[in-house]
């Protein structure tokens, strides 16, 4: 039998907006809300938001903190609806952990996403399109780092 697997409940809409409405009532810029969710996740999009990682945003805006960290994702099984679709929870993390590797900001995640991966954002991929961006993305991260020793070394050796 298959072992479930941790999956990534992507932000609602609704999270989306709540979020946006309680820095705006504490008056938190939207900048700052950014550097918070980056300093969560590593980069600062909140469409990459997990449910569970935006209710904990949610509890530290509201100052309801009662825990460091967010809840864990949860496995497959435990969820109603097609569960089976939903990508990886590991997927979706190192995809951010990648694209805060590479230095790309919102904008740039967003339209190599639309360009190459046929999505709008994180939230929007099922299990295989995370599958296949975190081999695109692996590859790059890949060349990146191979990619910078070698200039270091054209340059002392001029």
């Amino acid at each position: 039998m298959k072992q479930p697997i941790k999956v990534f409940e992507p932000v609602t809409n609704n999270q989306i907006i709540r979020l946006h409405s309680r820095a705006r009532q504490i008056v938190l810029p939207d900048t700052e809300l950014y550097e918070m969710v980056a300093g969560l996740i590593g980069i600062a999009s909140i469409t990459a938001l997990s449910k569970q990682e935006a209710i904990f945003l949610l509890d530290n805006l509201q100052g309801k903190r009662k825990a460091r960290f967010p809840a864990g994702p949860r496995f497959e099984n435990e969820i109603s609806g097609d569960a089976a679709n939903l990508p990886s929870f590991y997927h979706i993390r190192d995809i951010r952990l990648m694209f805060q590797q590479l230095g790309w900001d919102k904008q740039r995640i967003k339209s190599w996403m639309i360009k190459y991966r046929k999505v709008k954002d994180i939230r929007s991929m099922d299990r295989s399109q995370a599958r296949g961006t975190y081999i695109a993305l692996k590859v790059m991260v890949k060349r990146a780092r191979g990619a910078a020793p070698e200039k270091q070394k054209r340059n002392v050796d001029l």
